[in-house]
Parts: structure tokens; sequence; C-alpha cells
């Protein structure tokens, strides 16, 4: 266990790679390392910013503001001495004509000169609360929309999972069939030498002619060959499984696959698999929720047909020559109604337009369930045609080296030819590669019938 531990922690380091890496080891680097995957969890992430956000509509918003205003009209001016408590009937007279109360006042001593507008500064401070009391369902409905967009993008997450798997199961077993093909093309070397070392000792020994020997060797030189192409193709295969795996930075040469292919008979129904995948596929599950979320802008679009509510409060500071300078302190507190009663028919289309997107995606999500159901069909059908081709195909072997050992005998009778030898041969590599394919596409048939299930991960 400590060795596994060891491997695994290698592998997701990149600084020393396991000599042999298992399909789960393959399976959870990728899913460390993979750039979709990486990308879905910032979505996520700013998903839950969201939400919070959303929630934090239903609390009271504080704000402060601060301002200054030098201002020569009348009305700004007076108005700002009568928030500085600065304002009396002299100080009105600067902004008011007041001269025609001469005559009234004058034994009084009083005497107004003509208005001269001056400037007047104002420092304001202002902290205003504002708590939301009804919003016309408006605030709830965005939070429920929020929730379902943020439980539909971890479904989305979550299939971008199943298909990393599918993709790394696929590449993995490429590079097991590359490296059967590699056995294959050695044991067909092997075979082919000793075909040939065999005619060499029946030509010393007068029972047969050169030209044996010599189709032997030319044979024996072509497998060499086999072998080169496929050692490369091996390396082209795990390449692409360390490209599936998000280690673009290490050698295909420092890696080496384990296991090998095999075929499992498929145990239950189509409509068994389809079931599963409308009840498991997390993009459907994804593109339900997105319907719901277009039933929810029903909802929003309906808030605007009631009255929204509010209750506020403020300080207020207003000084002539800098914030706070004077003890001209104010407060305030209220409650305000907002009414949309008419606003060109702006919130019936947009409650219209609400509902008819609502119908929309409720039949893409109709197209995609039928849709999904078709991709499972047609993958659990590939598997069963996989299936039977590696059942025919394993049969085709055995025949195929009893058909050999026949020849090879024969041949050592001088009953039969070294091109039949050859050909038998080459018939039976055929046949032995061609077992390989046929396990190699029967497990990715059956993978892909598990991810168009939704259960790959599983």
């Amino acid at each position: 266990m400590i060795k596994k531990a060891i491997g695994i922690s290698f592998l997701l380091s990149g600084l020393v790679f396991a000599k042999e890496i298992t399909l789960q080891e393959a399976i959870n680097t990728a899913l460390q390392n993979g750039f979709g995957i990486k990308s879905k969890q910032k979505l996520i992430k700013a998903k839950e910013f969201e939400l919070n956000m959303a929630k934090g509509f239903r609390y009271p918003k504080l704000t402060l503001f601060a301002n200054f205003l030098r201002t020569d009209n009348p009305g700004y001016a007076m108005m700002n001495t009568l928030n500085q408590k600065r304002l009396d009937i002299n100080e009105s007279s600067k902004y008011v004509d007041m001269t025609s109360f001469n005559p009234i006042f004058g034994g009084s001593g009083i005497n107004f000169n003509a208005p001269t507008y001056p400037e007047v500064n104002n420092w304001q401070t202002k902290l205003q609360l504002e708590v939301p009391i009804f919003t016309g369902f408006k605030i709830s409905t965005a939070i429920q929309m929020k929730t379902k967009d943020l439980q539909s993008s971890k479904k989305e997450l979550e299939s971008e999972k199943q298909r990393t798997i599918l993709n790394v199961i696929k590449a993995y077993k490429g590079a097991l069939l590359a490296k059967e093909g590699m056995n294959i093309a050695q044991e067909a070397y092997n075979t082919a030498k000793k075909h040939y070392e065999v005619a060499k000792k029946m030509y010393d020994t007068g029972l047969v002619v050169y030209a044996d020997v010599l189709r032997a060797k030319v044979y024996m030189l072509d497998m060499q060959n086999k072998i080169t192409e496929a050692k490369s193709k091996y390396l082209t295969a795990k390449k692409a499984l360390l490209l599936a795996m998000g280690k673009t930075n290490v050698s295909p040469e420092n890696i080496d696959v384990v296991g090998e292919l095999s075929c499992n008979a498929p145990q239950k129904e189509v409509s068994y698999y389809q079931k599963l995948a409308l009840k498991l596929r997390p993009d459907l599950q994804a593109v339900r929720a997105k319907v719901l979320i277009a039933k929810d802008m029903i909802k929003m679009a309906k808030s605007d047909y009631y009255p929204k509510i509010g209750a506020f409060a403020f300080v207020e500071n207003d000084s002539k020559d800098f914030l706070f300078s004077d003890n001209a302190n104010w407060w305030g507190i209220g409650v305000g109604l907002t009414w949309n009663v008419f606003n060109g028919f702006v919130r019936e289309n947009k409650y219209k337009s609400a509902k008819e997107i609502y119908s929309s995606y409720s039949q893409k999500l109709k197209g995609f369930e039928e849709y999904i159901k078709f991709k499972v069909y047609d993958s659990y059908y590939k598997w069963i045609n996989a299936y039977e081709k590696y059942k025919t195909k394993k049969e085709a072997l055995n025949m195929a080296e009893e058909v050999l050992s026949i020849t090879e005998k024969s041949y050592n009778n001088q009953m039969a030819s070294m091109l039949d030898l050859i050909d038998t041969q080459t018939l039976r590599d055929k046949t032995k590669f061609d077992l390989s394919q046929a396990k190699y596409q029967c497990e990715v048939s059956y993978a892909e019938l598990l991810y168009n299930t939704g259960n790959l991960n599983k």
C-alpha cells in the first residue's frame, strides 16, 4: 500500500514518474490535471459567489455619502445655509429681495440691502440605511435561480469528469492494444525465426531447396520490421495517454501500462441502461436545472406586478468650512413604496417572453432525453457487436493455431511448402491481432455505454 502511495505521489509531482501506471492511477491524475475540470471548478466557485451575492440583497444596505458643493444658485445656496443652521432674516436677504420691508422695519433700525447672491460652500456627510421589506418575491426567486444555477454547474463538472475518464480509458486501452500488438509482433518474429532455422536444417540435410531458406529469412526480416513499427505505435499510444492525463511534460519512454484487454458479455437489456441514463446522466440533470431556472424567470417577470416596499433612515451633517466643522446634524426615517402601474406593456411582454422561453427549454429537454436514449441504444449494440466479434475471433484464433501446427508438421514431413507455412503463420498472426482489436473495441464500447448511461465513474 505504501509503495502504491509513493508511486502515485511521484506521478502527481511530475518530477519522478512511476515506471508502471495502472488505469486507476491514470484516471486520478487526469482528474487532477484536466484543464476542462479546473475550468468547471473555477466556474462553480464563481456561481457560489453569485449565490451569496443574491442572498446579500435580503440584508439592509448601508451607504456613506460625502460631497462638496460651492454654488451661487440662490435656491441651493439658501438651502445649504439653512442646512448649516446659519439662515436668519438678515442672511435670507442675501438671496431674497426684502427691501420692500424697509419702511415697515425702518423704525426698528432694520434695513435690508439688495440681494448679493453670495457663493456658499457646503460639505455634506450622510450615512443612509435602506431595508427591503417587500420586493414582489424578486429576491427569494433570485436566490432560487442562483441555487439551481450552482447545482447545474456542479452537474456539468461531473459530466466533464466522466468525459475525462472516458478519454483516459480509451487512451489506456489503446496503449494496451499497442502493447499487445508489440508482443504479437515479437511472437511472430520468434515463430518466423523458428521456421527459418527449421528450413536451414532441412536444407543442410537436402530435404528442401535453398529458396525455402530465403523465403523464411525474408519473412523473418519482415517480422523484425513489424516489431519496430509496433514499438513506435506503442510510444505514440502512450503519448496519447499522457496527453489525456494532462502530463504533456513526461516522455512516453518513461511509463508502461499494465493489464490485459478483455471482453465481458452483456448481462442486461438496453432498456435497463436507457432508464439508468435518464436517472444518472449529469449533463441531463444540468439541463433539467436550467429548465427550472427558466421557470423561475416567469416568477421573476411576475414580480414586476407587485409593489416594492422599503424602509430607510439617515443621519446627516452639513458644514461650511470642512467635514463636521459645524454642529449641523440631522436625521430622518421613513418608509417608501413604488408600484409600476403602467410602463408601455413592458412587463406584460417580459412575462410572456419568459413563458415562451420556459416552453422552449422544456422542448429542448425532451429532445435531449430522446437523444440520450438513442446514444445508449447505439453504444449498447456496438458493445453487442464487439462481443460477438470477440467470440468469433477467439474461435478463429483456435482454428488458426491448429492450422499452423498442422502446417508445421506437414512442412517437416515435406508435405507442405514454405509458402504454405508462411501463409498459415500470417493468418495466425493477423487473427491474433484481430482478436486483440475485438477485445479493445469491446472494452471501449462498454466504456462508452457507461458514459452514455452516466455511470462511468461508479
